[in-house]
């Protein structure tokens, strides 16, 4: 798992992991954990029962990196928002893609701080 700064060329990181081979998916984040949750499941395109906490999120995000053929790569943009709001909330979602980082070595993970 990678942490970015603020000063990040994002289409210059997707471009670069598309050319690995990797399929990326970006999520913005947003000031709430609430709104940060929405942002994953509307990105990835989770199921309806997603239950817009951190265990879900950590089940939706396992059963995706199993599912998934080829290298992935998840790009968390604007983490800093919530991290102001709510450091706790994303504190646990780091550690939700911390977990998943490792659990999955075809899964990459970058977080934005902007």
């Amino acid at each position: 798992m990678r942490v970015l700064g603020d000063k990040v060329d994002l289409d210059g990181l997707i471009a670069d992991a598309v050319e690995e081979g990797r399929q990326v998916q970006v999520v913005r984040g947003g000031a709430t954990k609430q709104a940060t949750l929405e942002a994953f499941s509307d990105a990835l395109n989770f199921p309806e029962w997603f239950g817009m906490n951190l265990d879900a999120l950590a089940d939706c995000l396992d059963t995706l990196a199993r599912d998934s053929e080829g290298e992935w790569e998840i790009v968390w943009d604007d983490a800093a928002a919530l991290r102001e709001a709510d450091p706790r909330a994303a504190a646990g979602i780091e550690s939700v893609l911390a977990d998943l980082d490792e659990d999955h070595p075809a899964v990459h993970i970058t977080i934005i701080n902007r």
